[in-house]
Formats: structure tokens, sequence, C-alpha cells
């Protein structure tokens, strides 16, 4: 059963000061600590700290109240439990995600519009896409715009020409393509050293086959300079090959 925030005083959260420091214009007390308010949002927040850098399995609500520098008993007092926690994250990640304007009547750049700014937008922090993967989001993690979102893609496929079902296929793959392209190109790209970039995409990187020298494999050692170099190059090429995929769809009608 949910706790009520209503009527209920905000816990606060400490922050450590200087007992030495003499006493503020305000009449604070030497040595009071400075205080913030705890509330849902920062709650909040801190878990997209914890999760963004060390996964979702880091996220527990002792660590939470350690972090936040109060008892976990304080955080029970705005959230009901661990997983509400993880809804309204959720929540926070869908209501953040931007659409950009959907032109039917310029379909190919539209997609290619589409593609890159949802790429873009998960590639700041792709580890928390890993929610959708580690956790379970209840109803109560749909946001209303997730679902407006649904309706305007849906809506931008079916009239450029395509069967909902199609519509509902592309979008499907639109969201495997930015998704899984953040979480495994991007950030493999991303977190390389500078010199190593123009590596990432090789089918098998020149130690590895300098280290089995007796593995016949000279289409592998060619691939070496033929490979793309960077993640923008990649994603060009899944973009293009959607673009491909819609227009043999309704060169078939």
């Amino acid at each position: 059963m949910s706790v009520s925030l209503t009527n209920m005083p905000s816990e606060l959260i400490k922050t450590s000061s200087n007992p030495s420091q003499a006493a503020t214009s305000t009449g604070r007390r030497p040595g009071r600590p400075t205080q913030r308010i705890l509330t849902v949002d920062a709650i909040v927040d801190r878990t997209l700290q914890i999760a963004g850098s060390e996964g979702f399995t880091a996220v527990t609500m002792n660590r939470l109240a350690r972090d936040m520098g109060v008892t976990p008993r304080a955080l029970y007092n705005h959230v009901t439990n661990r997983q509400e926690i993880i809804d309204k994250v959720w929540k926070r990640l869908i209501d953040s995600v931007e659409i950009p304007e959907l032109d039917s009547g310029d379909w190919r750049a539209t997609i290619r519009t589409l593609w890159s700014s949802l790429r873009e937008q998960f590639r700041r922090a792709p580890r928390l896409l890993l929610v959708a993967l580690d956790e379970h989001i209840t109803p109560e993690g749909t946001s209303p715009l997730r679902i407006a979102v649904a309706e305007k893609s849906l809506k931008f496929f079916t009239e450029i020409g395509l069967t909902l079902k199609e519509a509902t296929i592309m979008r499907e793959l639109m969201m495997s393509d930015v998704f899984s392209f953040a979480l495994t190109c991007d950030y493999n790209f991303d977190n390389r050293a500078e010199e190593e970039r123009d590596q990432v995409f090789q089918p098998v990187p020149k130690p590895w086959l300098e280290q089995n020298p007796q593995v016949d494999a000279p289409l592998t050692y060619k691939a070496l300079e033929e490979s793309v170099k960077t993640s923008d190059e990649l994603f060009d090429h899944v973009v293009e090959a959607r673009i491909a995929y819609v227009e043999k769809l309704l060169a078939s009608k």
C-alpha cells in the first residue's frame, strides 16, 4: 500500500559543516549542519547517478540512504519501496525523450533525423537504458508521454503508406536500433582510448590475429583496413538499411 505524501513533513538530508564557523546573520548556530530537503525527485536523481555509473544492481535502499545521508526509514516516508523508485526512474527517462517533427512528405530525411535524434539522446547515458533489461517496470511506471510518442510514430509510419502492422514493426526496429547501438557500438567506441577507436569495428582486432598466425584468415586481415572507423559511420549504414527496407515495403504495394 502506498505511503501518502500529503501532510507529511519532509525529511532532511544533512551535509557536513565546520563546527568552528561563527553564527551567520540568519542566526544559525555554529556547528549546525546545512540541510537540504529530501524529496522524491532527489531520490530519483541519486538513483540515476548510481545506475548511470554502476548499473541498477548497485541501487538499494541502504545504498541510497547512505549516499543521501539519511536513514532507510526516511526514504520510506517518500516512496513505498525500491520498485516505486525504479518506476519513477523509467518515467523520468521516458519523459525526457524529445521527438523531432515528423514530416511524412519527406519521410527519408525524417527517418534519418528521428533515428539520429534518439540515438544521440540515449548515447548520453547508455547504461541507464539497462533499466529496461535489468528491472521490471510496472504499469505505474507508464508515462502519458510514452503513449503519445508511440501514437506519433505510428501515425508517421502509416502516413507514408505502411500498414499498421508494418508501422509497429518499424517502430520496434527503430527502438532496437537506437537502444542497442547506444549500448554497444557507441558505448564501446566512446570509452576507448582515442588511438584505439579506429579498431573498434574491425571483425577481429589486429593483436588477436597476430597471436594466432596459424589461422588462415585473409579476408579478416584485409578487413582491418576496410572496416568502418567511427560509430557515426556505422550508424549511417544502419539508418540507410532501414530506409531501404521501407522502400521495399512500399514498392510491394
